[in-house]
């Protein structure tokens, strides 16, 4: 289910896209972002910054995209949660001189420190990359190849990503239970 909910206002942007435009698209995406942390709520699942920053940059420039009428500032919106996150990540990580990855994963994932920087700097590098491509297809392509790249091909690269940063961490993983003796009875 939460799945399902934390997919929802794509899925829906994309069919009002479909069936619609893009404004009547973004309305949905908004409507949908707003629907997707009441739900969280009513579930009792954690709400996370990165769902509130996404809610509210969703409302900042849906709102902006539909008073002006122009889509350019939702295509944006993209670029600039991506960009945010890198920059979040970078400076979460010189401020406390310790991954934030670790700070968030580490009592689950036992990784040595450098694995854990470098799947911070990994991090950084693949978000800034798909801002950069995100603003590209924006100002290059049209609004059907930009919506296409916004709903599978973000989706996409974030999934081969992911299992990539996967199989880092388990090259890298270390087993503390190892490191105890056992005892005898």
């Amino acid at each position: 289910m939460l799945v399902v909910l934390e997919y929802l206002p794509l899925a829906l942007f994309f069919i009002f896209y479909l069936v619609g435009d893009i404004f009547i698209a973004t309305g949905v995406l908004m409507v949908g972002t707003v629907i997707q942390l009441i739900g969280l709520k009513f579930m009792r699942e954690p709400i996370t910054p990165r769902h509130w920053i996404i809610c509210c940059l969703v409302l900042i420039f849906g709102t902006v995209t539909l008073f002006l009428r122009d889509d350019w500032f939702i295509k944006i919106k993209v670029t600039v949660i991506y960009l945010a996150i890198a920059a979040f990540l970078l400076g979460a990580m010189w401020w406390q001189k310790r991954s934030p990855l670790e700070s968030i994963l580490g009592q689950e994932i036992k990784l040595p420190h450098f694995a854990w920087v470098r799947l911070t700097y990994a991090w950084v590098i693949f978000c800034i990359s798909l801002a950069v491509v995100n603003l590209y297809i924006a100002e290059t392509m049209s609004l059907d190849a930009w919506v296409n790249f916004k709903v599978f091909g973000t989706l996409a690269a974030t999934i081969v990503f992911t299992v990539l940063c996967g199989a880092y961490i388990f090259k890298h993983h270390t087993d503390t239970d190892k490191d105890t003796p056992e005892i005898d009875n």
